[in-house]
């Protein structure tokens, strides 16, 4: 995906290889250069503490944003 794809206010499946264990869903709130500040709408219940440590908000980079399914 490229980063002028992207739609703030859009949800996208997303990972990280830090902070969060597993695949999340995120909302677009603001882009960057080669990232986003994503709202975690959606994740596994394993991560609910990650989640609210973040305060249900995580950077995430282009290269790890796909289109929901």
């Amino acid at each position: 995906m490229k980063i002028e794809d992207l739609e703030v206010g859009t949800v996208y499946d997303c990972s990280v290889d830090e902070d969060m264990d597993y695949p999340f869903q995120g909302k677009v709130e603001k882009v960057y250069e080669h990232s986003a500040l994503m709202e975690i709408v959606k994740n596994d219940p394993k991560d609910d503490s990650n989640k609210t440590e973040l305060n249900n908000k995580i950077v995430v980079s282009i290269n790890k944003i796909k289109k929901a399914k």
